[in-house]
């Protein structure tokens, strides 16, 4: 789980993970569509300002996915 990240940062999705994009209506947010990964993937994050979830850079859109299912890249050193 991620405690702390930043725009721009490298976040780690496993297979099976759930994405989700969104858009507005009149009753509120709504999910647009969602996707399961069947691979792992390094994902760019893009957005974050939600307690339970981050955007990320996936096939040329923003996606978001909850914090919960990600893991934070840890640079070598």
């Amino acid at each position: 789980m991620l405690k702390a990240i930043n725009n721009g940062e490298l976040v780690y999705v496993p297979s099976h993970v759930r994405l989700c994009r969104y858009f507005d209506t009149a009753r509120g947010v709504q999910i647009k569509d969602y996707l399961m990964l069947e691979e792992p993937r390094h994902l760019l994050v893009v957005e974050n300002n939600n307690e339970r979830e981050v955007g990320v850079h996936y096939n040329g859109e923003v996606w978001y996915v909850q914090k919960k299912d990600v893991f934070k890249e840890v640079a070598n050193e």
